[in-house]
């Protein structure tokens, strides 16, 4: 039931009949689809789900995973979440999270941040830029920057849904790095159910990066690779997809395969290099229904590309998956994609506003305004669904945030423990 799920939930629940005589692998299947929130309300109003979530607890984390999963990436026509990360005019850091959007919402509708999202609890931190916080969201854990020295540290890993979170070793600068500057980014390898955080520390400007791997709950703290990685444009973090994690250079790709632990170069955009301008130019990679993708808009005319990299018998392929066409007084503004749902691609604009495009009509709409009377200056947007993947489980020696019950305050969602 997508509509209306937690009601549906509720309203099931009621039922406690119907629960008792449904064989466990159906309750399983049933509860794997809902979102993180729904399932432990209906958890907490019936015995046998409380046990059944218990004894099964790594079987069904894993079996939600991949369901959500699918409802993030696969086009579907549920709310899809994302995860905000936004400052004030004094650089304070907020991290928020809603599922805010799905293709059924009235057209007529328009969300504002504070009724539609909830402020998760982090550690306090400030930055001009929001997107030098976010590092990036996995199955539902979320890692985040910590500013330690004059650049930024991937050193902190967090689940929003449980409050549970982990501290990774600080960065060390030795002195005599006249311009420190590190690439960062977070991924999953499903063949060792392993999450990993990689950091790439540049000491100067256009110097080779040397790569330092942390593998969550293995107990080996950061780990140095040999081989130094090709300078690459810092900011944004990397993008997650295909089990490698992707940082960009003008028109060349890099990817650092989480399995191997080895960088190798992709196949270029298609984009002629002689034309591409970094000033009149707005691009990037990005992961649009789990594959990684490269946008380019060109300002000052009002036009989009979106190109997706296909794999087929060891080769690599760019395709053209939208070309979009928006208006004139569009031309001027920054547009960065989040997500495709099932009908549409939405966007930030200009670290503001969110847009959803329909590319059946070719029209625009703005889903969630700006609000001068909250607290958002500049916001940053990834894709995200709350899980129950847990730090302890996989090794970590984890804390957790306090939960408050509260709109504004921290997700009161608990865990299956």
């Amino acid at each position: 039931k997508r509509k209306g799920e937690e009601d549906g939930c509720g309203e099931m629940m009621m039922n406690s009949g119907h629960i008792k005589n449904l064989p466990d692998d159906i309750l399983l299947e049933i509860m794997s689809w809902l979102p993180v929130e729904s399932v432990l309300k209906c958890k907490l109003v019936c015995k046998k789900l409380q046990k059944l979530l218990h004894g099964k607890r790594s079987f069904f984390t894993n079996m939600h995973v991949s369901r959500q999963f699918h409802r993030l990436h696969g086009g579907s026509d549920a709310d899809n979440g994302l995860l905000f990360c936004g400052t004030t005019d004094t650089n304070q850091v907020s991290l928020f999270y809603g599922g805010i959007y799905n293709d059924k919402i009235n057209t007529d509708d328009v969300y504002d941040f504070e009724k539609t999202l909830k402020k998760v609890r982090h550690p306090s931190m400030h930055h001009k830029f929001p997107q030098q916080y976010l590092v990036g969201s996995c199955n539902g854990l979320v890692c985040l920057d910590r500013c330690h020295h004059p650049c930024v540290d991937p050193t902190y890993v967090y689940n929003p849904a449980t409050g549970e979170y982990v501290n990774l070793p600080k960065l060390i600068i030795h002195k005599g790095s006249s311009f420190p500057r590190v690439a960062r980014g977070f991924g999953y390898v499903p063949s060792t159910n392993e999450y990993k955080v990689v950091r790439i520390f540049y000491p100067d400007r256009e110097m080779a990066g040397q790569v330092q791997v942390y593998t969550l709950g293995s107990g080996c703290g950061w780990r140095t690779k040999s081989t130094p990685f090709p300078w690459v444009n810092y900011e944004p973090p990397a993008s997650f997809a295909d089990g490698s994690l992707y940082w960009y250079r003008k028109l060349k790709v890099y990817a650092f395969d989480l399995a191997k632990e080895e960088m190798r170069m992709v196949l270029s955009p298609p984009c002629d290099t002689l034309a591409l301008s970094l000033v009149h130019d707005n691009f990037g990679l990005v992961v649009l229904r789990g594959n990684l993708c490269f946008f380019r808009q060109t300002l000052n005319a009002p036009h989009m590309e979106i190109w997706s990299l296909k794999k087929s018998d060891m080769k690599e392929s760019w395709c053209k998956y939208f070309s979009i066409v928006y208006e004139k007084e569009f031309s001027v503004e920054f547009f960065w994609p989040i997500m495709v749902t099932k009908n549409k691609i939405i966007f930030t604009k200009n670290y503001e506003t969110i847009h959803c495009y329909d590319p059946e009509t070719t029209s625009w709409k703005e889903i969630v305004a700006e609000d001068p009377d909250f607290f958002i200056e500049n916001i940053w947007v990834i894709a995200h669904v709350n899980s129950f993947v847990s730090l302890r489980s996989l090794g970590e020696n984890s804390r957790k945030k306090s939960r408050r019950n509260k709109k504004i305050g921290l997700l009161n969602v608990g865990s299956l423990a």
